[in-house]
């Protein structure tokens, strides 16, 4: 327990100045490169507090000078802080409304460009796809969980198709990328966390310019074979003995 009381210390004694920080600097510009910094410096402190070994495949295949919408496997709260540590890009998140209602936090989301939203409001939910192609233009590259939360198992639950309509929208490509090794330090439901080793993976870029409404489907089937097949289709190999009890998809359609 003596790991995951300084993570939550950590967490703490980070969380709040570079929150603070954030919300005075998205006075100016919410696109300022120094908001993006500090979301690495927090990311890579709770990495490094949860004693997490982290690794990237492929981190060539994100060009610098591109945009992207990241697709994610959500297995942790440790997903979020490992994707800033390991991924080159100026990365703002699609993240639940709650969040935004937290002092100091939820204040500096909002001020940085961090979109809220509802999913259970389908008209809230359609105005935060139009605000993250907002922040695409702004020059952002956004982070999507199609599984539209955290899943208990290891077999990814069903997409959600928002993601991928956007790429339809924005004409930006989609990125899959799977993040492997968190089930394991801090799933779903746990109080502890375990030190261990997290690799995030980039896959191939999916080109969405000339896309419709007609390929969101594809460019949804496309994206999860390629974190399926990152993931071994159920992850590390140490999580192994979950293959004998496949279950069914508990996501919301």
């Amino acid at each position: 327990m003596l790991r995951t009381l300084w993570v939550i210390l950590v967490a703490v004694f980070v969380t709040i100045p570079a929150a603070s920080t954030v919300i005075i600097v998205a006075m100016f510009s919410s696109s300022s490169p120094l908001i993006d910094r500090i979301a690495k410096l927090w990311g890579r402190a709770l990495v490094v507090a949860a004693g997490i070994d982290l690794r990237s495949e492929n981190l060539e295949r994100v060009e610098s000078a591109k945009r992207y919408i990241l697709v994610s496997n959500h297995h942790s709260y440790f997903d979020i802080p490992c994707i800033f540590a390991a991924i080159p890009q100026p990365i703002r998140f699609l993240a639940k409304a709650s969040l935004f209602k937290i002092p100091i936090f939820g204040w500096s989301l909002a001020r940085a460009g961090f979109i809220p939203i509802d999913r259970k409001n389908r008209r809230t939910a359609v105005k935060s796809f139009d605000l993250a192609a907002a922040r695409i233009r702004c020059g952002n590259t956004i982070v999507i969980f199609p599984e539209e939360g955290r899943t208990r198992e290891i077999r990814m639950r069903p997409f959600q198709r928002g993601a991928f309509l956007l790429a339809i929208k924005s004409e930006i490509s989609l990125l899959p990328i799977a993040v492997d090794g968190t089930y394991k330090v801090f799933p779903v439901g746990s109080r502890k966390v375990i030190p261990g080793v997290v690799t995030v993976k980039i896959g191939q870029p999916i080109d969405c310019s000339g896309t419709t409404l007609r390929d969101k489907d594809r460019l949804a089937e496309a994206s999860r074979a390629q974190i399926e097949a990152m993931l071994g289709v159920y992850g590390t190999s140490e999580l192994a003995p979950h293959r004998a009890k496949p279950q069914a998809g508990n996501g919301n359609g």
